[in-house]
């Protein structure tokens, strides 16, 4: 599995735990080790395990070898450049480093702002604070966090215990600001923990309230944060993204597939984006393939209830159409199957939620190839999607989280891929978002007037039908008074049919919100030629996506609050 060109999303697990682990201990831990990736892989046997490994001696190290048993892949995260890292180890453990560095995909963080290569190499805070910010990136990018720990939070900077708490709480020097309200009720699904009890050699055994050698699945749960099977939220989570992984596999080849790679982006930055450009168009693909089974089933199920009325209508006001009540059947069959075979096969939620992570893809991409990022720098573009509000969209944090990898090791731009970014995202009148926005919305407002037109129409005609037959229905023959009858029955079910389509659809409220969002491209746009610094464009091009994610997160609430008749807005 390629992380930069992925096909499939990943279970990822980042590894946190002490260098100092107790030898008469290990073959204990290795075998709670083994068996959790062996529980994982059976609980969800279409999510490939990828390991995030710090690579420091002991717990790191352990990990790393036992996740190649068993068949999973690893990824080295060093926390500042190969050449100073290598000072933390010696001897035998030094070349079994190297060895990982050679056969195992690497990825170095950058040195924070402010330290330089000598205060790096110095031991002290510059060098702790770059250990802390590898725990964030870990506990930031991974959706369990195995964590071989003593149970006790000292407070060192960098430590195993501060990994695991900036996981659950995002509690650490780097972001302090950014610590939990502790009224926060949310469901969450970015704080779950394996943890495998040890003691360290060098400070004795584990907090008093737990037992070396015992594990656990450990959350933010304060009614009962220790379990001992996966709690069936995060199963939920899970279960989600193995379920996108079977739908891109059962993909057609023929689906067109949308790109984002904008003219001018090349070499490092542009690698950096395969995951991220890979995952977009599988999701985007998606996302149209199954709009048009839902909207195949919406339209089937109100011409068949159309159709009903009619055949119904004729059946009982027309004389000597009594095969008329086995066309009724026929077309209620198909409304009822259009809305089962849609509910059954979850169409509308896989509509949505594939729409809403592609484009928080997007986002995440022009993000990457303008090189914005988070003021904090423990901070990542998943952080900025919907976070802590909505545990079903959680699944598409998680999507993020993988797709970030390359992309959150913040890779400085050039001057034409910020350019290169504003033209292919923001573009112009006729390009990108605001040329889409500007389309779309007076396509919307189109449809929403036709909507009110066609009602009108049939109002009108219907009580013109009444009129006739109010005024001269006497005169009339009994065929054309029953033909009259059945206008007036069948137009209003014809309007309150089209009524129901753009209620479903949310037509009105879609024209609303893409001329909400044609007016910020727009301000956007105006913003950015009037703006000269490389800082000021990033830091629009940052507001730009905080706006569209917080409006994609809106959009998905407001579709699920209008499901497929027979559907269930909760799916």
């Amino acid at each position: 599995m390629d992380t930069e060109t992925l096909q499939q999303i990943p279970l990822v697990v980042g590894v946190t735990g002490h260098r100092d682990l107790v030898p008469e201990e290990v073959p204990a831990i290795t075998e709670q080790v083994t068996r959790f990736f062996t529980n994982l892989t059976d609980q969800f046997p279409g999510l490939p395990i990828l390991v995030l490994s710090g690579l420091a001696e002991g717990a790191d190290m352990l990990v790393s070898r036992i996740a190649q048993q068993v068949g999973s892949q690893v990824i080295n995260v060093l926390p500042m450049p190969t050449s100073l890292y290598e000072m933390d180890f010696t001897g035998e453990n030094l070349c079994a480093f190297q060895d990982s560095v050679k056969s195992h995909e690497t990825l170095q963080l950058p040195l924070l702002p402010g330290t330089s290569v000598e205060s790096a190499q110095a031991y002290g805070e510059n060098r702790d604070l770059q250990y802390e910010r590898l725990g964030a990136y870990l506990a930031a990018h991974s959706h369990i966090l195995l964590a071989l720990w003593d149970g006790k939070y000292t407070g060192a900077i960098g430590g195993t215990g501060q990994v695991v708490d900036f996981h659950q709480r995002d509690v650490s020097a780097l972001a302090a600001e950014q610590m939990r309200s502790q009224l926060d009720i949310a469901d969450d699904e970015s704080d779950l923990v394996y943890h495998i009890v040890c003691s360290r050699a060098s400070e004795g055994h584990p907090d008093a309230s737990l037992v070396a050698g015992s594990a656990s699945w450990f959350t933010r749960d304060v009614v009962r944060p220790r379990v001992d099977k996966l709690p069936l939220r995060y199963v939920d989570v899970f279960e989600k993204i193995q379920a996108f992984n079977r739908d891109v596999s059962a993909l057609p080849d023929s689906q067109t597939r949308e790109t984002l790679y904008p003219q001018g982006v090349a070499g490092s930055t542009e690698k950096s984006c395969d995951a991220i450009q890979s995952i977009f168009s599988l999701s985007d693909a998606l996302a149209s393939h199954y709009q048009k089974r839902v909207f195949w089933a919406l339209r089937a199920t109100l011409i068949s209830t159309v159709l009903a009325g009619l055949c119904f209508i004729v059946y009982a006001d027309i004389s000597d159409q009594g095969d008329f009540i086995w066309g009724y059947f026929l077309f209620v069959g198909i409304a009822l199957g259009s809305y089962w075979l849609a509910d059954k096969q979850d169409w509308q939620r896989r509509y949505l939620d594939y729409r809403v992570l592609a484009e928080a893809l997007r986002v995440q991409y022009y993000w990457t190839i303008g090189g914005v990022g988070m003021p904090n720098p423990s901070r990542y573009s998943h952080d900025s999607f919907f976070q802590g509000r909505d545990l079903q969209l959680g699944w598409i944090r998680n999507v993020m989280r993988v797709t970030g990898l390359h992309a959150d090791t913040e890779l400085e731009p050039s001057a034409a891929e910020i350019a290169a970014t504003i033209e292919g995202w923001v573009g112009d009148e006729n390009t990108g978002q605001l040329g889409y926005y500007r389309s779309k919305a007076g396509d919307k407002l189109r449809k929403h007037k036709e909507t009110g037109r066609v009602s009108a129409a049939a109002f009108l005609f219907s009580l013109l039908a009444a009129g006739v037959l109010a005024s001269v229905g006497s005169d009339l023959s009994g065929e054309v008074s029953n033909w009259l009858v059945a206008i007036m029955g069948l137009l209003p079910i014809v309007a309150a049919s089209r009524q129901n389509y753009a209620h479903r659809v949310a037509e009105r409220e879609l024209a609303a919100q893409y001329a909400h969002m044609l007016n910020v491209f727009e301000n956007a746009y105006r913003l950015l030629q009037q703006t000269e610094t490389t800082q000021g464009k990033q830091m629009i091009l940052r507001d730009l996506g905080e706006a569209a994610l917080h409006e994609n997160a809106q959009w998905i609430l407001r579709q699920r609050e209008r499901p497929l008749p027979g559907g269930d807005a909760g799916t």
